[in-house]
C-alpha cells in the first residue's frame, strides 16, 4: 500500500462500520417539527470525546450539513470537488520524531502535593483501521483510536483501579481550490477539545464507533453515538469486546495534562476544572499547553417528556425553522444533545426546566477544556488576538455563555452568563464554580492598565436580580491572573468581575521618618521658592542662595 493510500486508510472503515445497528445516532443540526411525539435533551460535558473517529468531510455548502460528506481518502472525488474540507482528528502520545501535534503529558498531585506521573498503555479500538499516518505538509497529526488509556499508578477511581481514558481531539478546516487535490490543503488546529476521564475496562459485545453522513446512516455529519456498559454507564471508548466505562474521580487529587500543538492557540478555553494553574510555551512552530487543576461536578441531563408536556416556549422555538443536534429520527421520541456552550443550550434549559423539574440526572466529577467558540465582546477580541492563549473560564454549570466573558466599559465589568439545574441528581442545591483565568498583559489591555498591580471583585447575581455570597479568592502569579468564585447557587445567575488599579501616588517632600541630608545629590531636580524679606522670587537652585530662605 503506498503512503497516499495509507494516510486515510482510516476512513475506509466507515463505509462498513455505517451499516450496523444504530440503536442511538447523533447527527447535527436537523430540524425537529413540533408535532414530535416526545421531546428532551441529552446533554452532559465529555460528550464529544471518544465520540468520532479520525475522519475528513468535504463541505458541499456551509450552511446546509446534509452535504458534508465522508470521504474515503484523500483521493476521493468529495473531497476534490469541494472548496473546503473539514477533519476531526484525535491526537496520539508523543513520540521522539511527533511534528503535528501529541499529548506529551499527563499527571495526577495527590493531597500531599505529590506528582505523579501517567503513563500510557493503548489505544482504543486497538483496530488498525483507525491508524491514521502523521503527514506534516498538510497538518494532519498520528492518531490511533480515538483516545487512549492511562495508568496513573495509585491513584484509584471510584472502580479501585487506577485507569483513565484520555483524549485530545481537534475539528480542524482547510480551504483549496475547488477540484484541487485535496493534498493540496494544509488544516488549521482548529477547536480543541481534550479531557481526562477515570475508566473501568468492561466485557461484552460492542459496534465499532463510526462516522455517519446523510448517505451513510444519519441525515447529517455525526456519528453512531454513545454506547453502555451493562450497567448503563456510557463507555468512554470502546472496542468490539470492551467498554471503558466512565467511573468517578478520586478525592482530594488535581490532574494536569500537557498537549502540543502544530501552531500558537490563540484565544479562550473553557474548562471543567477548578483552581486550574496554566503554563504555555513555544513548540517548534507551535505551542506547548499545560494544563492543572482540580476536576469539578458536573450536571447532566437526559429526559424526554410527552408532546404535551413540551412547553410552549421550547415548541416556539423548534419550529422557528433552526437545526439541532438530535438523538433519534426526529418523529418518535427524540433528544436534544446541543454543544453546552451552543447559541441555543441555554434558553432550551431554561424553558425545559419546569419540565424534568430543575433537577439534574446525574452529577458526576468532569476534568476538561476546550476552544471556546463564538462572539467575542470587541475590546476583549482586540485583546486576545496576541497570537497566545489569552484567557480559560472554567465552570461547574452545564450550559454557559459562548465566548469569554464580556466587557461593560461603562461599569469595568467582565460579565458571564450561566445556567443550570438548581437541583443535583440527589436532590441537594447545586453549589456552583467559577474560575477565570486570563493573561495578565491582557487583562491590562481591556482596561488600559498600567504595569501596577491589579485588584478584583466578583460578585454573583440570581435570575430575581438579588446577590449572593460565594467565597472568592484573586491572586497574580507568572504572568496569569487567577479569579475564584464558589459556593453560589443555581438556575441562571450572571458572574461580574470588575478590576480596578489604584493610582501611583506621589511622594511629598514632607515625609514622615527621619530626614535625609539636603545635598544636591539627594534632592530631586524641581523648582523651588525662596524669600528675602518681601522680595519672592522662583529659582531652579537647589542651594539657599546669600540672604534668602525657602517660602
Amino acid at each position: 500500500m503506498n503512503r497516499n493510500k495509507k494516510l486515510l486508510v482510516v476512513a475506509t472503515i466507515f463505509l462498513s462500520l455505517a451499516l450496523q445497528l444504530i440503536t442511538s445516532p447523533i447527527q447535527a443540526s436537523a430540524p425537529i417539527p413540533s408535532n414530535v411525539s416526545a421531546l428532551g435533551m441529552d446533554l452532559r460535558e465529555n460528550s464529544e470525546l471518544g465520540r468520532m473517529p479520525s475522519v475528513i468531510f468535504g463541505i458541499g455548502d456551509q450552511n446546509d450539513q446534509k452535504t458534508w460528506l465522508i470521504c474515503s481518502g484523500l483521493d476521493d472525488p468529495i473531497c476534490t470537488k469541494d472548496s473546503e474540507i473539514m477533519a476531526t482528528f484525535n491526537y496520539d502520545y508523543c513520540a521522539p520524531t511527533t511534528q503535528v501535534g501529541c499529548i506529551a503529558d499527563v499527571w495526577a498531585v495527590d493531597p500531599n502535593g505529590n506528582k505523579i506521573d501517567g503513563q500510557f498503555v493503548k489505544s482504543v479500538p486497538n483496530d488498525p483501521r483507525y491508524n491514521l499516518e502523521e503527514n506534516p505538509a498538510m497538518q494532519i497529526p498520528s492518531s490511533h483510536g480515538v483516545g487512549g488509556v492511562w495508568r496513573i499508578p495509585g491513584v484509584m477511581n471510584s472502580a479501585g483501579l487506577d485507569t483513565y481514558f484520555v483524549d485530545f481531539q481537534t475539528n480542524s478546516w482547510a480551504n483549496k481550490v475547488a477540484g484541487a487535490s485535496p493534498k493540496t490543503a494544509k488544516f488549521g488546529v482548529g477547536n480543541i477539545i481534550t479531557g481526562i476521564l477515570p475508566v473501568q475496562e468492561v466485557s461484552g459485545t460492542f459496534n465499532l464507533l463510526s462516522a455517519t453522513d446523510a448517505a451513510h446512516g444519519g441525515t447529517a455529519e455525526g456519528s453512531n453515538g454513545t454506547q453502555y456498559a451493562p450497567d448503563g454507564s456510557p463507555c468512554a471508548a470502546q472496542d468490539l469486546t470492551i467498554c471503558e466505562a466512565i467511573r468517578d474521580f478520586p478525592q482530594g487529587y488535581r490532574f494536569g495534562m500537557t498537549i502540543r500543538t502544530p501552531e500558537s492557540v490563540n484565544g479562550w478555553f473553557h474548562g471543567r476544572l477548578t483552581s486550574p494553574q496554566i503554563t504555555t510555551s513555544a513548540w517548534k512552530n507551535g505551542e506547548e499547553i499545560s494544563i492543572e487543576g482540580q476536576p469539578v461536578l458536573v450536571p447532566s441531563l437526559n429526559f424526554s417528556v410527552p408532546n404535551a408536556q413540551i412547553p410552549d416556549s421550547v415548541k416556539k422555538l423548534i419550529s422557528s425553522g433552526i437545526q439541532l443536534g438530535v438523538e433519534g429520527d426526529g418523529i418518535g421520541e427524540t433528544k436534544i444533545s446541543e454543544d453546552l456552550s451552543g447559541p441555543y443550550t441555554m434558553q432550551l434549559l431554561t424553558d425545559f426546566a419546569p419540565a424534568f423539574g430543575n433537577k439534574a440526572t446525574k452529577t458526576q466529577g468532569s476534568w476538561s477544556f476546550r476552544t471556546l467558540t463564538g462572539q467575542y465582546d470587541q475590546s476583549v477580541q482586540q485583546c486576545s488576538t496576541n497570537g497566545a492563549l489569552s484567557g480559560m473560564v472554567t465552570t461547574n454549570a452545564l450550559t454557559y455563555v459562548a465566548g469569554p466573558p464580556t466587557f461593560d466599559a461603562a461599569t469595568g465589568v467582565l460579565q458571564y452568563k450561566v445556567a443550570s439545574p438548581h437541583f443535583a441528581a440527589d436532590g441537594s442545591q447545586a453549589v456552583g464554580t467559577y474560575d477565570l483565568s486570563i493573561k495578565s498583559d491582557v487583562a491590562r489591555c481591556i482596561y488600559k492598565f498600567t504595569q501596577a498591580p491589579i485588584q478584583a471583585s466578583i460578585s454573583i447575581q440570581s435570575d430575581d436580580g438579588s446577590s449572593q455570597i460565594a467565597t472568592t479568592v484573586v491572586s497574580e502569579k507568572n504572568g496569569w491572573l487567577y479569579l475564584s468564585a464558589k459556593g453560589f447557587s443555581y438556575s441562571n445567575p450572571t458572574i461580574d468581575v470588575k478590576l480596578t488599579q489604584s493610582t501611583a501616588k506621589v511622594t511629598s517632600s514632607t515625609s514622615l521618618g527621619s530626614p535625609k541630608p539636603t545635598s544636591a545629590k539627594n534632592i530631586p531636580s524641581r523648582t523651588i521658592t525662596w524669600v528675602k524679606g518681601k522680595v519672592r522670587e522662583v529659582l531652579k537652585s537647589q542651594s539657599c542662595p546669600k540672604g534668602f530662605k525657602t517660602a
